[in-house]
């Protein structure tokens, strides 16, 4: 239905669902990270590859996007994806740039892996080569910026990866947010007609 005189919302803030969609669906198709995440044990890297069903149940659990640690006692390794830092783009004014951080919290009793490896260390490492330096349709190139320590409590800790993700050409589109289309509709419709 076109309204006239209605012009649909443009805000980069409304493409950070969309990114998130993006950056889920690149984690989920790494095998190693998936096992690195769902098996607690020394051997996580030996194990067998999650079925679709389990790649499933880790976004919610183990892989998250509300900054929000909630311990049930049997999930022990986690990622948090946040977005921050939101700046103008220099050819893009309509999109910001931003940085996108992805927190790796893992429980002390699950850091040390087989041959040394730390766990957090290795989830990281798996990050890093899949978003460094890659341009990932919709979201732009990431740049590695850093990564920090973070110790969440005497059980919990890990590190903080961030990456900077420069919005591209293809962003210049506007991002329509549907459900802010239908409630405008829904609400045009319920005003009174002039006769």
């Amino acid at each position: 239905m076109k309204i006239e005189g209605y012009m649909v919302p443009k805000s980069s803030f409304l493409s950070v669902d969309k990114d998130m969609g993006i950056i889920a669906k690149q984690l989920l198709s790494n095998p190693r990270l998936k096992r690195l995440l769902y098996y607690t044990t020394k051997d996580a890297l030996d194990q067998p590859n999650l079925t679709d069903e389990q790649s499933i149940s880790l976004f919610g659990k183990n892989i998250k996007n509300i900054p929000k640690l909630y311990v049930d006692g049997s999930v022990l390794n986690y990622i948090i994806i946040n977005f921050d830092n939101f700046t103008p783009n220099r050819t893009n004014p309509e999109f910001r740039d931003n940085i996108i951080e992805f927190d790796i919290i893992c429980h002390y009793d699950q850091w040390a892996l087989n041959d040394f490896q730390l766990r957090p260390y290795r989830i990281a490492a798996e990050i890093d080569s899949m978003f460094d330096g890659k341009h990932l349709t919709g979201i732009g190139e990431t740049e590695f910026l850093g990564a920090n320590q973070i110790i969440l409590t005497d059980e919990f800790a890990g590190l903080c990866l961030m990456f900077r993700a420069v919005h591209g050409e293809e962003d210049k589109k506007p991002q329509p947010n549907p459900a802010d289309e239908e409630a405008f509709e829904e609400e045009f419709k319920s005003i009174p007609k002039l006769r």
